[in-house]
């Protein structure tokens, strides 16, 4: 039966209530109590609605999932037509936790909201003939290029992303969500900064990124020292953990203040290397030298990762990392171009690895990767295929030491080479004795930590004496400068 117009008035009045304020939607719409409703959760909501990018970094039960599933909710009701997507480091995290907080919402909201509601799509779209839904998506290492085209064809009047445990989010996801958006964009990312490298704690620290911290004793549970809302953590938690680690360990800071962690992930190969680099001065303002040659190392894929470096005596100055997902070599190509006559790189050697040359490559393109770089009137050189990764890793630890990086150029490998880690087995790991499997983490680092490693090959087969001539120095100086 066709809505009465009393009824499409109500429904607009509602509508435009919750766009001027989520909280309100939430506690007189959905199925939030309005004592449920804290302070932290109204900062997130307001932040939304005002903000194109929040950022949350949350301490461990302080409702971070409620919120966002609310926020979706919201967003898909009180703008039409509208887009939601989620993610989720896992498939279980999207379907288990944030839709089934979505679903209930739906369910016992106190004014029925209409759709078609399944485990993780509410599709309005059969209702009204437009482009009107929400949807959760999830990744794996070995399914991110399906997923991340997947987001790419998403796009509406008004797009909303929500990321929930963003610190377990691969960096292609990230970078998919900023290729699509609408007139009215909105994003918000939440979750334990369990990390100082990555994504999401590059997000924390980026202005352009509305960052709100929620720590446990921001709770009412905390405050008052009584259950007011179910399920959040208050002093008995915050007790557990203090006694347990201490007010001043890293574990405190991550789980109830919800700061980002001061040291590397769990099982990390070089953390404690790049730490070193750090204290001696070699992470700061590493010039290009236009005297010498920049030479190239990658690690191609659907996913690609490119150090550059100059080899100056013994030292490796590497002064720039480019990363990114999905464009093909010619694109690469043309980038690299651009930056030859923004900076004024005379390039050197470009190593590549040794399965460029593969047939990976030929079924979609008719020739391989190693081909097309040599059709475009590249030289590349291909690396020999190594006997283990770990004897890769072990000799790239000894390479580290005679490195150096530009902070800002290289900040993105920076974070990655950080944050590469040796994989943990879930199962029989426990909080205080993680107990490893013996391989790398395919979680996002290592693209970055691939071609490093492929660096740590390819930087003894350099040259280190060879200089441009004079007057080909001369002319690049005069013509480029560090921008």
């Amino acid at each position: 039966m066709p809505a009465t117009a009393e009824e499409k008035r109500l429904a607009l009045e509602l509508t435009e209530r919750g766009r001027a304020d989520y909280s309100w939607y939430m506690t007189h719409v959905l199925d939030v109590k309005p004592e449920h409703c804290w302070s932290k959760m109204r900062e997130i909501n307001d932040s939304v609605r005002d903000n194109k990018k929040t950022v949350v970094g949350a301490g461990h039960g302080v409702s971070k999932t409620y919120d966002l599933a609310r926020i979706a909710l919201t967003f898909l009701n009180c703008y039409y037509p509208s887009t939601v997507i989620t993610t989720a480091p896992t498939w279980n995290q999207v379907k288990d936790e944030m839709w089934r907080e979505i679903r209930e919402a739906h369910t016992n909201a106190r004014i029925p909201l209409g759709g078609k509601l399944t485990t993780t799509m509410l599709d309005m779209q059969f209702e009204t003939g437009v482009k009107w839904f929400a949807i959760g998506l999830a990744t794996r290492p070995d399914t991110v290029t399906q997923e991340a085209t997947r987001i790419h064809g998403h796009h509406n009047i008004n797009m909303l992303k929500v990321i929930d445990e963003g610190s377990g989010i691969l960096p292609e996801i990230w970078r998919a969500f900023q290729y699509i958006g609408g007139e009215f964009d909105r994003t918000v990312a939440i979750g334990n900064p369990v990390t100082a490298g990555g994504e999401f704690a590059s997000a924390i620290k980026d202005p352009a990124w509305h960052y709100i911290n929620v720590s446990v004793t921001d709770t009412p549970n905390f405050i008052t020292g009584r259950r007011i809302i179910p399920g959040v953590w208050g002093r008995e938690k915050e007790k557990e953990i203090r006694d347990k680690y201490g007010i001043d360990s890293d574990e405190y800071r991550v789980r109830i203040l919800g700061l980002v962690s001061q040291k590397g992930a769990e099982g990390a190969y070089y953390a404690s290397k790049m730490n070193e680099l750090r204290k001696k001065g070699r992470i700061g303002d590493v010039k290009h030298d236009p005297n010498y040659a920049v030479h190239i190392v990658r690690d191609a894929g659907y996913t690609s990762a490119f150090w550059f470096f100059q080899k100056i005596g013994t030292n490796v100055r590497f002064i720039r990392y480019y990363e990114d997902s999905g464009p093909g070599v010619e694109e690469y190509v043309r980038i690299f171009d651009e930056f030859k006559s923004l900076c004024g790189y005379h390039y050197g050697q470009d190593f590549v690895p040794f399965d460029m040359s593969s047939n990976a490559q030929r079924v979609v393109t008719g020739q391989t990767a190693y081909e097309t770089l040599k059709a475009l009137g590249l030289k590349p050189t291909k690396l020999p295929l190594e006997r283990t990764k770990q004897e890769g890793i072990d000799r790239t630890r000894k390479f580290l030491s005679s490195c150096w990086f530009d902070e800002t150029l290289c900040k993105e490998g920076i974070d990655h080479l950080e944050s590469y880690h040796e994989k943990k087995n879930k199962l029989m790991s426990t909080e205080d004795n993680p107990i490893f499997t013996g391989v790398p983490a395919e979680d996002g680092p290592q693209h970055g930590a691939d071609a490093m490693r492929y660096a740590s090959k390819a930087v003894p087969l350099v040259d280190s004496s060879s200089r441009m001539t004079a007057e080909e120095s001369k002319d690049i100086w005069a013509r480029h400068r560090r921008p």
